[in-house]
């Protein structure tokens, strides 16, 4: 894979529902482009353009806005968890 690149893929809570069922939650990699965005990856794993969502790149918020021009990079780590609500 010459031009592809490895993140590590993490999801949380109703989020995991969207991961494949082989995909090995605490140990895995996702294989992605070069030049993938955020957006890519939640079009490959089928999310919801409204399914509410709290995405984090390298411990560091990504905004809904900015899910298309966000890019990854080898070795990133993507979170994708549902939002924090206070009851």
């Amino acid at each position: 894979m010459g031009d592809g690149i490895k993140i590590k893929l993490i999801a949380g809570g109703a989020m995991v529902a969207y991961l494949p069922e082989d995909y090995d939650k605490g140990n895995s990699v996702w294989p992605c482009t070069q030049g993938a965005s955020v957006q890519d990856i939640l079009d490959q794993l089928d999310v919801p353009p409204d399914q509410p969502l709290m995405v984090i790149l390298n411990d560091t918020m990504v905004t809904r806005t900015s899910y298309s021009e966000t890019l990854l990079s080898d070795r990133d780590t993507l979170s994708l968890m549902p939002p924090i609500t206070a009851g």
